[in-house]
């Protein structure tokens, strides 16, 4: 059975013998070049000397490892999401309470006829399941991210892709596989009295959540009317009450100054 270990710097690795335990070492080809490499058991990622291309290996053998470099940084999630939340009509302020960056990642299938991407772990957020991987952008991975942010290993295999329902049928159409590893800022925020948790596209600056504060405008419209009717009852009993005309034009400059006030306050708590 396949067991997963990390090296000093994190990186997992599998490697079989034929009893189903680690070997010291064994060699496979570069999936770019075909150079053959030398993998101990405290390999994971590596790069090719021959061809510099980076590597993930599994099972003896390799496929390309790339990732997308964060287009955003840290300081700009909170806007980020207080763009999105506004086009729902939520314009109250947005306040992060913890943010991580971690690479996610993925499984990149070429086919002959276009391509299919695979999540390689469980996601937190339903929607990522659709994420469409900028393939234009991606690079070739760099190990030195590892200091700077989480990067998640693969929990699902190629095998395990290679095997599922999109694909068993289809592998003489593969044409290259692929390991990327995108970035995403796994955000916690506040918005009025509520906590809520999401995944921020830290290459694109989008935001994914399985939930999000329920926008205002159904209440706001019904808000709104119930006030339009109250004043319309408020200005016809007066109007039925003050016979004199100037006596009942202050009185409306009244009432109208007094409204405007206590609706002003009320908008500002419901958030509006």
């Amino acid at each position: 059975m396949a067991r997963k270990t990390r090296d000093p710097g994190g990186i997992a690795a599998i490697a079989l013998d034929q009893e189903g335990g680690y070997n010291k070492s064994v060699e496979i080809k570069c999936s770019q070049c075909g150079a053959g490499l030398e993998v101990s058991e405290e390999s994971g990622f590596i790069g090719c000397p021959y061809c510099d291309s980076r590597l993930y290996i599994e099972t003896a053998q390799s496929v390309q490892h790339s990732y997308l470099k964060p287009g955003i940084n840290p300081e700009q999630v909170a806007g980020v999401i207080a763009e999105e939340l506004s086009k729902r009509e939520l314009t109250q302020p947005v306040s992060v309470i913890q943010s991580e960056l971690v690479f996610v990642p993925f499984w990149l299938i070429k086919l002959k006829n276009g391509l299919l991407r695979f999540p390689a772990s469980e996601l937190e957020i339903a929607e990522l399941r659709d994420f469409s991987i900028p393939v234009g952008a991606v690079i070739p991975y760099d190990p030195e991210i590892e200091g700077k942010a989480k990067v998640e290993m693969p929990e699902l295999s190629l095998d395990d892709i290679l095997a599922g329902p999109k694909l068993e049928k289809r592998k003489d159409e593969i044409v290259k596989s692929e390991l990327v590893h995108i970035p995403f800022y796994k955000t916690d925020y506040k918005y009025l009295d509520q906590v809520f948790s999401a995944m921020v596209d830290a290459g694109a600056g989008k935001l994914y959540a399985d939930s999000l504060p329920v926008s205002a405008s159904p209440q706001k419209d019904r808000y709104f009317l119930t006030l339009f009717a109250i004043l319309s009852l408020i200005f016809l009993l007066e109007a039925y009450l003050i016979p004199k005309f100037w006596v009942l034009i202050l009185v409306y400059l009244a009432t109208g100054a007094g409204a405007w006030y206590l609706i002003q306050a009320n908008i500002k708590q419901k958030g509006y």
